[in-house]
């Protein structure tokens, strides 16, 4: 049987000589140095952040070259056809940049739209228009998050962290690995330059969090 990172290093490999590039181009475009791709495609390094931005920029299904991230339920896009109702009536709110990985989610609706399945009969359910990279692929800037704040923590599954700060609500979106008492331990697929995959989050400040039940691309 094929190791899985063996798999994940054929797969980078054919997807880059498709395209006609380089190794140094491929580096370029998510960079990494060459040095780094080589060692990729030849399954010298079978675990890296890297995989994230390799599954977006050669158009991979991340579980290919991550197989636990297709256990870990990363959220699939609803299409027109999955969303429900005879009226627009699940409110979408737009983000702004609140700090790095932070968003500041707009008081009042921006747009509305008809409800996804899992939200049919859920009350203060909505949606939040995603910016930031750092959940590409399982979220990209312009999507809109599906939410609903009625649902527990569960480990294993996306959420929005809320927090107050300096007067405003500020807001981060990642993925729930588990928690203790004082902290949430979360994850976030492409991390920025300088941040960790995983992290902390300080349940103190980061009190209240809302389950993400669904991404809806327009």
């Amino acid at each position: 049987m094929q190791n899985p990172a063996d798999s994940a290093a054929v797969l980078i490999r054919a997807a880059r000589e498709t395209r006609g590039w380089s190794q140094a181009e491929l580096g370029r475009r998510i960079g990494a140095p060459q040095q780094t791709i080589d060692k990729i495609e030849k399954g010298t390094i079978k675990h890296s952040r890297l995989f994230p931005k390799l599954a977006v920029e050669l158009a991979l299904p991340l579980d290919k070259l991550i197989p636990e991230a297709g256990a870990q339920g990363l959220q699939q896009p609803i299409a027109s056809s999955g969303l429900v109702g005879e009226k627009k009536d699940l409110p979408v709110h737009a983000a702004a940049q609140g700090g790095p990985g932070q968003m500041i989610i707009s008081t009042d609706p921006v747009d509305w739209v008809l409800r996804p399945d899992p939200l049919r009969n859920v009350s203060a359910g909505y949606g939040v228009i995603i910016i930031g990279e750092s959940m590409i692929p399982e979220f990209r800037p312009g999507d809109i998050a599906l939410i609903n704040p009625h649902l527990p923590a569960t480990r294993e599954e996306t959420f929005i962290f809320y927090r107050e700060a300096e007067g405003e609500t500020r807001s981060t979106i990642k993925h729930l690995l588990r928690w203790t008492d004082t902290a949430w331990y979360v994850a976030q697929w492409n991390p920025p330059k300088g941040q960790k995959s995983e992290f902390t989050l300080p349940r103190k400040e980061w009190s209240k969090i809302h389950r993400v039940v669904g991404r809806y691309v327009r």
